[in-house]
């Protein structure tokens, strides 16, 4: 693992540090977060590959359906979460951030509270 050197906020400031410091620092920090990457990554697929075994190890309607309930659990705080940054943001001024907010959080809140029943529409096709 690469060493992770530190700057001190003070030279920092003063504009001590050169652009060569700063360089070295954003490369070891890029090796690092590389490897890092990696391990998330290859972990992150064997759950992947293992999820469809997992879900039709038990019938899968009470399965799906458990996990359904957990994450629209999830899903409702989360908008709940996006509305209220929309409102800060609509205080402080950014109108048309906090609209794209409450249009994309609505939007997305309506596909994932309806998404069994647009996997059955999409059945019948």
């Amino acid at each position: 693992m690469a060493k992770i050197v530190t700057l001190d906020r003070a030279d920092f400031m003063r504009g001590k540090v050169t652009k060569k410091e700063t360089a070295e620092l954003t490369r070891k920090l890029t090796k690092t977060d590389a490897s890092v990457l990696r391990f998330i990554m290859k972990g992150a697929t064997m759950c992947v590959v293992m999820a469809p075994r997992q879900a039709l190890a038990a019938s899968a309607d009470a399965t799906f359906g458990n996990v359904w309930q957990a994450v629209m659990n999830i899903v409702d705080w989360i908008v709940v979460g996006v509305f209220i940054f929309a409102g800060v943001s609509w205080m402080f001024g950014h109108r048309g951030k906090a609209l794209e907010l409450i249009i994309g959080g609505a939007a997305g809140y309506t596909l994932a509270r309806h998404a069994i029943d647009v996997r059955d529409f999409l059945k019948t096709l």
